[in-house]
């Protein structure tokens, strides 16, 4: 392909001197404010490697390669990226096989409303006769007839790259889908002869202006305002409006003026001020027997139907890019009121329709309500502390946490996989808080932290795993990365020898039977397929590559450890793990 210089003098731009089509795509991820290029290299990235070999002689400006040893790392720093950014990166990974090790990662992306372009090269299409064409044995048994397929349910769109001709604008259309909302990730399969097309040179046109987000319907948000300014106890439920950390400071200004608590379900992010006394904590059970006006926002399990549900008689809301989550097969909850739109919008929206409705007016009485509603949520939580606290033995997960929130820098970026419990902690900055994925495919909380300690370089970057997410992170890819991209994070594993959740699982459904004596008939800690003894040392993969590693076995040496820990990280700049046994 030989770029039309007529044509190009009609773009916007300078000519940039690309000679393959791999090299105009990587210009072109720059032009478009990609930062980083996640890959995992193979035989398909030949003309990627030979663009980057000859960037110091051509000059041309390419995202910086972050070289990744495990497909799910690729995709997890990506994700992790952004969270903080806002900005979405690009993922290349080697043909199917490369694509199939990333599935677990796309989902929780997918889930999360992650944009991503996430790209894999595609077996070479011709046997011969062309640059690029099939020349090892793997060329044939890696093409599938279907390779969009492996992902084709979880991405917004997915496209076979056919002609270097039209790069730029399947490029941009996949960035343009991918970050219109409800965000999500995209996929694109690059054939290695498209990639070594010949060009002689790329001007790029003006990027395609980014769709506006969705904003809510003017009548269905004067109704909500209407029940809102009527109710004595209305509360503002959400998981992830926080995902927009501008978000939090609107809700604030909302809630304190109208008088409008706020509680988190299942928190993914940092929502609300958890120290704020309009907040309502994490329990349904207890927002529920009180609200008579419930909106729920970016909340994709409102409630668990056999455990809880609001009153009959509350009035019931939900707002959201996709509030009825449509890539859930099945999900039926009751809704008085139902808004598409993105919680930023929303909330400037009821802020107007409540001062409209002289809401202010009226607020008085719900704070106080509410405020005492919220203290009462508060000293419920200290007094579990408080028993936790009170008592010797080993360390469980709540004396974690409360270490954790003890020693941590209140600015400090904490990844969360499990371990962590989030309604024992404080967290009162946006953007400082992010759990794992709705979908939880384990393994997300390393590679993420990693990524946003990328995107993010003078933060302190804190992620706490289960020992199960821990191992199927790819513990040794993660720390080579750790080392080898000079990412300082702090991981810290809860290490009770067990996939908990499995057992707790089976003992809810199978109350007093087989289970749940297995453990003391059998003198182990858990159920069958519930074990991971023997645990491997988990020091020694941060220290194969040159972290710091520490075990702690006795509650009264992890303050102390997790301050080492930090020092590590925040003034030597050297990734730092510690293994907590626990129980």
């Amino acid at each position: 392909m030989r770029q039309d210089q007529a044509n190009a003098a009609s773009k916007g731009g300078e000519v940039i001197p690309a000679q393959s089509v791999g090299e105009a795509y990587l210009a072109l991820l720059k032009q478009r404010g990609i930062d980083y290029f996640y890959v995992g290299a193979g035989t398909d990235t030949v003309s990627i490697v030979e663009a980057y070999a000859r960037a110091d002689q051509s000059g041309i400006a390419f995202p910086k390669p972050v070289l990744c040893t495990h497909e799910n790392l690729a995709v997890g720093m990506a994700h992790g990226y952004f969270m903080i950014s806002q900005k979405p990166q690009a993922v290349m990974l080697h043909v199917s096989v490369g694509a199939a090790n990333a599935v677990c990662g796309i989902m929780n992306a997918a889930r999360s409303q992650v944009p991503m372009l996430f790209t894999a090269g595609r077996t070479p299409l011709f046997q011969d006769g062309k640059r690029g064409s099939r020349n090892g044995e793997i060329h044939w048994a890696q093409e599938m007839l279907d390779q969009g397929g492996m992902v084709r349910e979880l991405v917004k769109w997915d496209y076979e790259l056919r002609d270097g001709c039209n790069m730029e604008q399947v490029v941009d259309r996949a960035i343009g889908i991918s970050m219109a909302e409800p965000r999500g990730p995209v996929y694109l399969m690059l054939p290695r002869e498209i990639l070594a097309q010949e060009v002689d040179g790329f001007r790029p046109s003006m990027p395609v202006a980014i769709p506006a987000p969705p904003h809510p319907d003017v009548a269905a948000v004067r109704e909500l305002a209407r029940r809102i300014a009527a109710a004595s106890h209305p509360v503002i439920v959400t998981t992830a409006s926080g995902a927009d950390p501008e978000t939090v400071g609107l809700l604030v200004k909302l809630a304190e003026r109208f008088g409008v608590g706020v509680a988190e379900a299942k928190a993914r992010h940092t929502n609300f001020p958890s120290s704020h006394a309009l907040h309502l904590g994490h329990d349904a059970d207890a927002v529920f027997a009180k609200a008579d006006a419930l909106l729920f926002l970016e909340t994709d399990v409102p409630w668990i139907p056999g455990k809880t549900r609001p009153r009959d008689e509350a009035f019931v809301a939900h707002a959201g890019t996709d509030p009825l989550f449509n890539r859930y097969a099945v999900r039926s909850f009751r809704s008085d009121l139902t808004l598409t739109t993105n919680a930023r919008a929303l909330i400037e929206a009821l802020h107007a329709a409540l001062e409209e409705q002289g809401a202010a007016d009226t607020a008085a009485a719900r704070r106080a309500a509410l405020e005492a509603s919220a203290d009462a949520t508060r000293q419920a939580a200290r007094n579990v502390m408080q028993r936790v606290l009170a008592k010797d033995g080993p360390i469980t997960k709540l004396f974690l946490t409360h270490c954790l929130d003890e020693v941590r820098p209140q600015d400090a970026i904490l990844v969360n996989e499990y371990s962590a419990i989030r309604p024992q902690m404080r967290f009162d900055e946006p953007g400082t808080y992010f759990g794992n994925p709705s979908a939880a495919g384990l393994g997300w909380g390393l590679p993420a932290a990693l990524g946003a300690q990328q995107a993010a370089p003078d933060k302190t970057v804190i992620c706490v795993v289960g020992d199960g997410a821990y191992i199927f992170a790819n513990p040794a890819a993660c720390h080579h990365a750790a080392a080898a991209h000079k990412l300082p994070v702090l991981t810290v594993v809860f290490n009770n020898a067990r996939w908990e959740a499995v057992y707790r699982s089976t003992l809810t459904v199978y109350p007093g039977t087989h289970a749940a004596r297995y453990a003391e008939e059998h003198e182990t800690k858990t159920g069958p397929l519930s074990s991971l003894d023997p645990v491997p040392d988990f020091e020694k993969y941060a220290e194969a590559s040159g972290g710091w590693a520490e075990r702690v076995t006795r509650r009264e040496d992890l303050v102390p450890a997790l301050r080492r820990a930090l020092e590590v990280v925040t003034k030597e700049k050297r990734h730092a793990l510690l293994n907590v046994i626990g129980a």
